[in-house]
């Protein structure tokens, strides 16, 4: 028996009206320092002139523990009836453990896996509002947060932590710099691919893949020329959500485990970090998922396109100005080498060895991390 999970999915111009609708009371707000100072959780209070906000405004890049636990206090006498997180993955990722640790404080960080029912909703709900078009977190179960004393970052996962309701509002991301544009939107086409071609697809996480590489890919190319262009940044935001719900209802595969040991180790930026390795990934999996992979070849425009999914990728990438290789990513060769059976030991640790189309052994991550180089 299979289930697709989904948040209840608000989109398109004037979305954030719907927060009007809700009556909330009392509200948390978590985001950082810069979504504050760019005026984009003033917008979003703009839609709830009756409620009462209490603001979380210093997640960092790659929370840790630590970071999320020094709020549950000022949380929990609060009492809010929602969270309301407004920022990119790391952001929305803080506030479902947030969410999570005030409704049960008597379970651990580590608590959040499918294993456990962890019978939340009991006092408050949970919206994600993405200023960023890449991560597809408000549209998953899972969490990223770095644990400092391991020197990795846990996938705490749990279907209860998905958010209530996703607003896709494109004046979130009007003014999304160019390389957050490019490191994000790289992230999403990761997530389509790798969510199409896990082991545990199915058809309704391959129709969210196949729609939005529809979606990115051609609008991608044309934004980095055109960055004012609304309607390439909304269809760039929408088919994000849907890689979310591809991979969140299927799973990642050897391109995140590669980049999360990446990001954990060198602190690439996420997008990047997948990116650099996806290219190499896809020609290891390809005699596992021929088929799937020239399908999605087949959605690419022409004019992008190359005999091969890889290729097409390489082509892609390289048109939107986005690094290819490992060594384009600002990291020192000898450090790299040094670092490598760290890198492979992490990397094997990921679900996403195990949901990866073809098997994946040491010397298989290995041979990957130095052929990406």
């Amino acid at each position: 028996m299979w289930y697709f999970r989904s948040p209840q999915v608000i989109f398109g111009e004037d979305s954030l009206s719907f927060l009007e609708t809700l009556s909330i009371k009392k509200a948390v707000i978590v985001t950082d320092k810069n979504i504050r100072r760019a005026g984009l959780v003033d917008i979003v209070k703009g839609n709830m002139p009756d409620t009462e906000i209490l603001i979380v405004d210093d997640i960092p890049e790659e929370p840790k523990y630590r970071d999320m636990a020094k709020h549950l206090d000022d949380i929990n006498n609060f009492s809010p009836e929602y969270f309301i997180s407004i920022g990119g993955g790391s952001v929305i990722d803080s506030s479902k453990i947030l969410f999570f640790k005030y409704e049960r404080p008597d379970l651990e960080f580590y608590d959040v896996t499918p294993l456990v029912k962890l019978n939340l909703r009991k006092k408050s709900h949970l919206i994600a509002i993405p200023t960023t078009s890449g991560t597809g977190s408000e549209c998953t179960w899972a969490a990223m947060v770095s644990d400092e004393m391991e020197v990795r970052k846990d996938e705490l996962a749990s279907p209860e932590i998905m958010p209530d309701y996703a607003i896709l509002d494109p004046q979130m991301v009007k003014s999304l710099p160019k390389a957050q544009t490019i490191n994000t939107a790289t992230d999403a086409i990761t997530h389509a691919i790798e969510g199409y071609t896990s082991r545990w697809s199915n058809p309704y996480s391959d129709a969210m893949a196949e729609k939005a590489i529809d979606l990115i890919i051609p609008s991608i190319v044309k934004l980095v020329k055109n960055p004012e262009n609304m309607e390439l940044r909304n269809n760039i935001h929408i088919g994000a959500s849907m890689a979310g719900l591809s991979f969140s209802n299927s799973q990642i595969g050897l391109a995140h485990a590669l980049g999360h040991s990446l990001g954990a180790i060198f602190h690439v930026v996420h997008g990047k970090s997948v990116g650099v390795v996806l290219p190499n990934v896809i020609r290891f999996n390809y005699d596992s998922v021929r088929e799937k992979y020239n399908r999605l070849n087949n959605i690419i425009p022409e004019e992008y396109r190359e005999k091969t999914l890889d290729q097409s990728i390489v082509h892609i990438f390289r048109d939107i100005g986005q690094a290819t290789r490992v060594s384009e990513a600002g990291l020192d060769e000898k450090t790299f080498n040094a670092n490598l059976d760290k890198l492979v030991n992490l990397a094997s640790e990921s679900t996403g060895i195990i949901t990866n189309p073809a098997d994946a052994g040491m010397d298989d991550i290995r041979n990957l991390f130095i052929s990406s180089w």
